[in-house]
């Protein structure tokens, strides 16, 4: 008993050694974002710091940047040209620069048509073919800062923080598996990858990331990171990863999603109004007079037929037909195509008018009264488009939809419903990706 006692020192000094080799604290990892969301094509950028100290690496030359230190890139000719601190500029001798921090704070940098954006880490900039590729090294956990705001947004703190840390699990993990550990650069573009806006957004989401750090989805058989898909709106039922990308994909498989009904505005349910001349235009046809639509089992079209009066018929797939009237660049509204998840039907503008009508907005409900009024549409050229001064007699067809975006894995605004009813963020990403758990990287 006394020998027991004496030797518990030396037990608990073993047994907190085997802990601390058993238990490996998560370290973050820097990652490489090209920045190509609004500064893929840039020849000019203004660059500041903004906090703290850095150093800038160009040429053979090393100087210091203290905070309130500026630079301008840009060419002269096909010569790519700096100029530091607002003096002269020079020629730049080879085509890199780095922007390293030694005591590292914020980066401002735009181009002179968009305001600033901040961003944390360091900056490389190289010069290739008339533009420059901006790189940014940073803290893997820093980087999720700026996507998970981006992607859902701080306001759903409020009531949805589990949908937050789903969020940040999910980018988590998809960074992860499109890194390959940091090796390989992921860029800041939504329709690439996912969305990074740097340090600007920064705000309540940032709980998120500290609360799930370094959690990440695994294969529940080969504990491989997943590729953890995700899109706004699933329109109430997932998709199959194998409809979308040509692949199959045992963890985004295709389901109802009944937390994705009734939420999410203008992306829950949408509308799409274009004339039977201007569909029929836009795919080498003459005014369009019937669509037949090839669905998957989730309701989502997978091909568009459309024959027009002259019987010319044309096919195509339903991501090329919803490309020709997705609002690119444009703020997300009922009256926009959204996505593949629709139905669609024809109305007769050829009757005549039985009242004065009002065609400079576009109906907001197109009940029975309206379909036998016909001739208000009769002027519409889309819902993009707007009005036109005459008058048509070919009809329009009217796309009614559901749901944002391609609809695998994960929805967004589904996991913000399921927040909001109580469930937490491991809830969440076990009902839309199957067969996984979740695993400190």
């Amino acid at each position: 008993m006394f020998r027991i006692i004496e030797r518990l020192p030396f037990l608990c000094t073993v047994l907190l050694i085997l802990l601390l080799i058993q238990v490996k604290p998560c370290q973050a990892n820097e990652i490489s974002v090209e920045l190509v969301w609004k500064l893929g094509q840039a020849g000019w950028l203004e660059i500041q710091v903004e906090k703290g100290e850095y150093q800038l690496i160009m040429d053979s030359t090393t100087l210091k940047l203290p905070a309130g230190s500026s630079l301008q890139v840009g060419w002269g000719g096909w010569t790519p040209i700096v100029r530091i601190n607002h003096q002269e500029f020079q020629v730049l001798r080879g085509t890199t620069l780095k922007i390293k921090g030694i005591n590292s704070g914020a980066l401002s940098i735009k181009t002179p048509e968009d305001k600033a954006a901040v961003y944390r880490g360091d900056l490389n900039l190289s010069w290739q073919s008339g533009h420059w590729q901006v790189v940014n090294r940073v803290d893997s956990e820093d980087y999720l800062k700026g996507v998970v705001p981006t992607e859902m947004s701080n306001e759903w703190s409020k009531g949805g923080s589990e949908a937050l840390k789903a969020q940040a699990v999910a980018a988590r993990t998809f960074l992860v598996k499109h890194t390959e550990n940091g090796e390989k650069a992921i860029t800041d573009s939504p329709d690439i990858d996912q969305a990074y806006a740097g340090k600007l957004v920064e705000g309540e989401a940032s709980a998120a990331v500290e609360a799930t750090r370094g959690e990440i989805i695994v294969d529940e058989q080969s504990k491989q990171p997943i590729e953890a898909l995700y899109s706004s709106h699933s329109g109430g039922y997932t998709e199959d990863a194998k409809n979308v990308w040509g692949k199959s994909d045992s963890n985004n498989v295709s389901h109802p999603d009944p937390y994705s009904q009734a939420v999410g505005g203008a992306a829950n349910q949408w509308r799409f109004i274009v004339s039977a001349p201007v569909l029929g235009s836009t795919f080498g046809l003459g005014p369009v007079t019937k669509v037949e639509l090839d669905k998957y089992p989730s309701g989502r079209v997978k091909s568009v037929r459309m024959e027009d009066g002259f019987g010319l018929s044309k096919t195509v797939t339903a991501r090329i037909f919803v490309k020709k009237f997705y609002p690119f660049g444009q703020p997300i509204q009922k009256f926009a195509f959204l996505g593949s998840l629709f139905e669609t039907r024809k109305i007769a503008t050829n009757r005549a008018p039985n009242s004065k009508s009002n065609v400079s907005g576009l109906p907001g409900s197109l009940g029975a009264q309206e379909m036998e009024q016909g001739p208000l549409l009769s002027k519409i050229l889309s819902s993009a488009k707007g009005p036109s001064t005459d008058s048509q007699p070919f009809g329009v067809f009217v796309f009614d939809g559901r749901g944002w975006g391609h609809g695998v894995g994960m929805s967004q605004w589904g996991a913000y419903h399921m927040s909001q009813l109580g469930y937490s963020y491991q809830e969440i990403l076990t009902f839309y990706y199957t067969n996984t758990q979740i695993s400190q990287q």
